[in-house]
């Protein structure tokens, strides 16, 4: 039976955009940090690479000081995938992901051809630096795709306009034991199948349960039904609350939010599972349109 404990948090989370006034840590929930250190992160996206165009989208500031959210582009293709990296900033894997991601992408380059990879990181600059989930003013980015009063969820809006992706993959961590994905209605199932068995080959423990408590079957595989669409209509037009895949989904594009564990303090294990998603995903659209 849930605890007082559980129902704040449910609360927190789910029924509240604006929740602090600040970057605020979060400490209850056992959140494992990875070593994020933000100006070494910057230091690493902003050099050069063959291929590549870096450009600053967005500078939120924090007490006097400005934190920059990069955009990454491979290059112009037929096809594309917009990656989300840091939309909660305590949430590091996907963070780390990305520079072995950007590896990844110029290791198959050839292969890939077809495809655009997109990197937006990190989504939420200061709550990344902070080690916390919401932005400088305490608001949690991924409930601001209704009203944009986030400058961050702004930027992701306009890059996201300006990309048209094929696909995209938001890349978060979770309070459960293993990992697992979120997909929205367009995420055909058998693509869903298709990425969780690389994971799980990569060596990527796969959830039989999401943090909700619903049973996963297969294990990792969390799609949007249509009782969870019409919920998630409904928190939009009473709670002004929206996400991003179903903000994505409005939009007809498929959208993937990846769930690792943020409770284990193996870092492999958590940055694995996002890697191998994305270049899973990448391989797929070089086959040809979803």
């Amino acid at each position: 039976m849930p605890t007082l404990a559980d129902v704040r948090n449910f609360a927190r989370y789910h029924l509240v955009r604006r929740v602090v006034d600040h970057p605020a840590r979060e400490t209850e929930l056992g959140v494992e940090p990875l070593g994020y250190d933000p100006d070494a992160y910057d230091a690493a996206l902003a050099r050069p690479r063959d291929g590549w165009r870096s450009d600053v989208v967005a500078e939120p500031t924090y007490q006097g000081r400005a934190y920059p959210i990069r955009r990454l582009r491979s290059g112009a293709s037929t096809r594309s995938l917009l990656v989300l990296g840091g939309v909660h900033g305590n949430e590091q894997a996907g963070l780390l992901a990305i520079p072995a991601i950007l590896d990844a992408y110029d290791a198959k380059r050839d292969a890939l051809g077809p495809v655009e990879l997109c990197v937006l990181t990190p989504v939420n600059p200061v709550g990344a630096a902070h080690l916390s989930r919401y932005n400088a003013d305490g608001f949690d980015i991924n409930r601001d795709f209704v009203r944009f009063e986030t400058e961050e969820a702004r930027a992701v809006r306009r890059v996201f306009d300006e990309v048209a992706p094929d696909l995209m993959i938001s890349l978060h961590e979770g309070p459960q034991d293993a990992t697992f994905m979120f997909t929205n209605r367009r995420v055909d199932e058998a693509l869903a199948r298709r990425l969780l068995t690389a994971m799980e080959r990569g060596g990527t423990a796969l959830a039989t349960h999401d943090y909700f408590g619903r049973a996963l079957s297969p294990p990792g595989y969390a799609p949007m039904g249509p009782s969870a669409w019409r919920l998630s209509q409904l928190w939009a037009r009473t709670l002004q609350m929206k996400a991003t895949g179903v903000w994505a989904d409005e939009r007809g594009v498929p959208e993937i939010t990846l769930e690792s564990g943020w409770r284990s303090t193996d870092r492999d294990a958590r940055v694995r599972g996002h890697v191998d998603l994305v270049v899973a995903a990448l391989e797929r659209l070089a086959e040809g349109p979803l």
